[in-house]
């Protein structure tokens, strides 16, 4: 498979400590690359040394997680089958350690084998306390990602995003969230990992299905990633992630820049659909413009209210959010 050619790349930045990296992404909205930032962590020597299932072994506990299996026809990309009504892959209960062995080894073959969003915390308690990236006052959910030559296909995620490469090269691809339309979304409600993915084959396009792919790769970035490097990718941000080599592992932090008790922005739009999708399209474009007004552009619609007299258009503390939260229950009891 052959890479297209004139993307630019990522902005990247060398030199920078650990420590550095939540002042170098505060406040901004663009990807940004950080070589080598990672490079001392002890997980990084063992699997160059090719010893990293061994260095795990001393934290594993154990636990069961999910392993995802291909066939080889898949060429390692994690999508649905032909017909749509599944998937390219099964899904395999396994654990962490003997997996990993199993890919140092060659053991897996020619199949695609592939592990996603495993806690870190739970699978490997104390692996942070050498290998970790402060990321300021958040606390973030730290997860730990391997396989092989695998690919998945471009999605966003809610959350800040920094990916730290331990093991094997990867790459990703990444689109701004105003490419939406031009990378055609699949379903919102059944995908392979929890969020809608891009449905064009990257490597093998059909413009005719899909034209509008084209301005989407005129939009992309790139970032060719390395062990020890860490990419940060931020919220919304869509990003296609691929494993160049025959073990690739990686470990990503998440976090909000909200409280978990403002709910997700995800449930918005799933009720968005069940109240307004439904609509004549004149309809829809006027409540889009109301969601443009009052909550896209909402400092603004607020600047000519007397600050006492925001309501729901104010910022919004635990106390009124779960009032709020309350309303919304008792008015969509009414329409059951």
């Amino acid at each position: 498979m052959k890479y297209p050619e004139n993307i630019p790349s990522v902005e990247t930045l060398t030199d920078v400590t650990a420590e550095e990296i939540p002042t170098s992404i505060n406040g901004r909205t663009e990807p940004l690359l950080f070589k080598g930032v990672a490079a001392h962590w002890p997980m990084v020597a063992a699997a160059k040394a090719g010893e990293l299932s061994d260095y795990l072994a001393s934290f594993d506990q154990g636990r069961p997680l999910m392993v995802f299996r291909a066939g080889a026809e898949s060429e390692g990309r994690i999508f649905y089958n032909e017909r749509m009504d599944g998937f390219n892959f099964e899904r395999t209960a396994g654990q962490l350690v003997p997996t990993m062995r199993a890919l140092e080894s060659g053991g897996v073959g020619e199949e695609c084998c592939y592990v996603g969003s495993t806690p870190v915390d739970h699978h490997l308690p104390g692996l942070r306390e050498a290998n970790d990236i402060p990321v300021g006052e958040e606390k973030p959910l730290v997860s730990l990602w391997f396989g092989n030559r695998t690919r998945v296909a471009a999605h966003f995620d809610l959350p800040g995003n920094l990916a730290c490469v331990v093991a094997g090269r990867r790459r990703f691809t990444l689109f701004a969230p105003d490419q939406v339309s031009n990378l055609y979304p699949g379903p919102l409600d059944f995908n392979p990992a929890g969020q809608a993915i891009s449905m064009v084959d990257f490597y093998a396009p059909d413009f005719a299905r899909f034209p509008r792919y084209r301005e989407a790769l005129q939009a992309a970035l790139v970032a060719d990633m390395e062990p020890g490097d860490v990419l940060y990718v931020p919220s919304m941000w869509w990003h296609q992630v691929e494993a160049l080599d025959d073990l690739n592992v990686l470990v990503n932090y998440w976090w909000r820049s909200t409280p978990t008790w403002s709910g997700l922005p995800q449930d918005a739009l799933m009720h968005a659909l069940l109240s307004i999708g439904g609509l004549p399209e004149a309809q829809r474009k006027a409540w889009g413009e109301l969601f443009q007004h009052f909550v896209v552009n909402k400092d603004q619609a607020c600047e000519h209210i007397p600050e006492g007299r925001h309501g729901v258009l104010g910022d919004l503390n635990r106390d009124a959010s779960a009032r709020l939260k309350k309303l919304l229950i008792e008015k969509l009891q009414r329409t059951l």
